[in-house]
């Protein structure tokens, strides 16, 4: 049977077999003597020195019994097992190794029944091929055996280089022309101990196709989530920096057979080969977010590891490398959905999910395109008198019958990039709304609070597309405009960002912590930036009622420092009459909650305003001038944004339908 086509990818390995001058060239009598030596130190009957191609094992020396041939097709190559494992491979009795008790080599001439290879590495890390010896009976080496012809492997290497210097410089001065360096420079990819570049590993991983292997092997793409953003924040000599971290991690934390690569700028796969069942794959990732979970100091600042997993296994029915890789960028990217550090298998359901995703990220899209997405708005309340003081504007999607919750759609919209889009469309929806809420309590101070993704405060297009909805937006009287970001996002000082937050501030905008307490803060930050308010988290709420009094005890410690820091505090979450008591008792004034209210469409939230039977104070009015009630009404009905009329049931013409008629 021939072996299948090698992916583009590595045509990096036959480059770099070219350029030692070694392919498809007759053997060698230059390493004759490395094929003797190594089969004398070992006691065997052949000593070979072999090289593997895309297609075929082929023999550079043999030395001993001849085998009657001078290649291998590399499906049945041993020496293709050495690339992979780049160790040495040593198979006592091939009969009694399930692995290779059925390979052609040892069923048939020169039926082999022990061998030994050992890597020959060059210096930027690829696995050209292997030095080897063979018996036709079993055999053993001892430890000072191994040593040795590990080290004679190293000085094949040397050799092979020597050649390729010879024939480089050659060519050199007769076409004119530089030396291709052999070695990486500090920083790329094969510089760092057992790391190896992205084509070697899609050259491994056809190699794995490519053997017909019976033993499972799995393959793990490791994706560090917060690369992006501290590259975007800090600068890319940092972000580099956390990724060469992060690679120290993940060589720590996997096996040594294990091959370990850097595939893109945030990611790092893992090729775990042979032998592998899904409990042992399960501790290995288990492991590796161990020690990606600690978090990474530099200087002064504390950086998350955060990681997702994606795991693909041979026993997936893949049939080519690019079957894999697309099966664990898959995995991946639904490990990225959890909160925290993850890792996730590649399955029937997996493969369903995914393409539902993919289905659905589609639509999202083009529901963002046509502004179909729309506010809901949770009411944040006085707990004194449980009466609507303002509202935070939250997403929410209909689609196909349904409406979808956040839950469903935001991390779609974070790996794809759209959760900046996803803020302003909400943003400006519940601007043109403003107006229709206010009707029913005209003069009464309310806020309405929107979220700001760290998407949309890293996008100076999107930033200064939020200054023009504002400024477009005018708000109705005694109405102010609240955003509310996440506490991470204020851990990097930048000019940009405190700029913007600044001009947000000159325009009468609240700026407030949401999610308080979960994330990073550094109190100087705190203080030195125009912030108004915070939202305690809740997660912290949650556990007011609990058992435990430490929770307690430090919900009471930082809602003393907010107050000392002179800032406005909402505590979310609120669910339980037991919770509302202690947070009222311990002066907290302001909060939301289902105890209160679940997130009201539009007219829902109207409804409820017009519920309140609230009486303005008077509208003062210039002399001589007087408002009737049908000019007054005529007034509302031109502030309501044509969008909004369908769900009123009003005309084109702002009136009520039943009026027209």
């Amino acid at each position: 049977m021939d072996s299948p086509a090698i992916p583009a990818n590595e045509s990096a390995r036959l480059r770099e077999l070219r350029s030692y001058g070694v392919l498809d060239t007759e053997a060698d009598p230059h390493f004759d003597d490395i094929s003797e030596l190594a089969r004398r130190l070992a006691g065997t009957e052949i000593g070979i020195l072999s090289l593997v191609d895309e297609n075929r094992q082929w023999f550079k020396s043999c030395v001993g019994v001849p085998l009657g041939q001078q290649e291998t097709p590399r499906r049945i190559s041993f020496c293709g097992h050495v690339i992979l494992h780049r160790l040495p491979v040593i198979i006592p009795d091939a009969l009694q190794d399930s692995r290779f008790r059925d390979n052609p080599l040892v069923t048939g001439e020169p039926k082999l029944r022990f061998y030994a290879g050992f890597p020959l590495i060059t210096p930027n890390g690829f696995v050209l091929g292997s030095l080897c010896v063979i018996s036709r009976s079993p055999h053993q080496l001892s430890e000072q055996q191994i040593d040795s012809l590990r080290r004679l492997a190293s000085l094949a290497v040397q050799q092979l280089q020597v050649l390729r210097d010879a024939a480089g410089a050659a060519v050199a001065s007769r076409d004119g022309h530089d030396l291709v360096p052999t070695v990486l420079q500090e920083g790329e990819p094969g510089s760092m101990g057992r790391l190896i570049g992205r084509d070697q590993m899609v050259q491994m991983l056809a190699l794995m196709f490519d053997l017909d292997l019976a033993s499972p092997f799995a393959l793990m793409r490791c994706r560090f989530r917060d690369y992006e953003r501290v590259s975007a924040t800090l600068g890319s000599s940092l972000a580099e920096q956390f990724m060469q971290e992060a690679t120290r991690r993940v060589l720590a934390a996997v096996p040594k057979v294990a091959s370990v690569a850097r595939f893109g700028e945030a990611e790092l796969m893992v090729l775990l080969p042979h032998d592998v069942e899904e409990l042992q794959i399960q501790r290995v990732a288990e492991r590796l977010i161990a020690f990606a979970n600690q978090v990474y100091r530099h200087g002064v600042q504390s950086l998350s590891m955060a990681v997702s997993i994606g795991i693909g296994t041979s026993r997936s029915n893949h049939e080519s490398v690019e079957a894999i890789l697309a099966d664990t960028s898959m995995a991946e990217r639904m490990a990225r959905h959890a909160s925290s550090s993850s890792f996730r298998f590649v399955d029937a359901a997996a493969r369903l999910t995914a393409r539902e995703g993919y289905r659905l990220e589609s639509a999202l899209r083009e529901a963002l395109a046509a502004k179909q997405l729309e506010p809901f708005l949770q009411p944040i309340v006085d707990l004194n008198s449980r009466e609507p003081i303002g509202f935070e504007a939250l997403a929410r999607w209909r689609h196909e019958g349904d409406l979808l919750l956040p839950a469903r759609f935001l991390p779609i919209c974070a790996d794809t990039g759209l959760t900046g889009e996803l803020d302003l469309l909400i943003i400006e929806k519940t601007l043109a709304a403003l107006p229709l809420l206010a009707q029913p309590i005209p003069q009464r101070p309310m806020t309405i609070s929107v979220n700001l993704s760290g998407v949309l405060l890293e996008d100076r297009e999107l930033r200064n597309r939020l200054l023009v909805l504002v400024d477009g937006n005018p708000l109705p009287p005694a109405w102010t405009l609240q955003v509310e970001l996440v506490e991470d996002n204020f851990q990097h000082s930048s000019p940009c960002f405190d700029q913007f937050l600044s001009d947000l501030v000159s325009r009468g905008v609240s700026i407030v912590i949401d999610d308080f307490g979960t994330g990073y803060s550094s109190f100087e930050r705190l203080i030195a930036l125009p912030i108004q308010g915070v939202k305690v988290d809740r997660t912290f709420v949650e556990k007011i009622d609990g058992a435990d009094d430490s929770p307690r005890r430090v919900l009471h410690t930082l809602l003393a420092m907010i107050s000392d820091l002179g800032m406005a505090i909402t505590a979310e979450g609120i669910e339980e009459p037991a919770q509302l008591a202690w947070l009222v008792q311990h002066g907290v004034v302001r909060g939301q909650g289902y105890l209160f209210d679940t997130p009201l469409s539009l007219m829902e939230a109207v409804a409820k305003l017009r519920g309140l039977a609230y009486r303005p104070r008077a509208i003062p009015v210039a002399p001589g001038r007087f408002w009737s009630v049908r000019r007054l009404r005529r007034l509302g009905r031109g502030l309501v944004k044509p969008w909004i009329r369908p769900f009123l049931g009003l005309g084109g013409d702002g009136r009520r339908q039943e009026d027209q008629s």
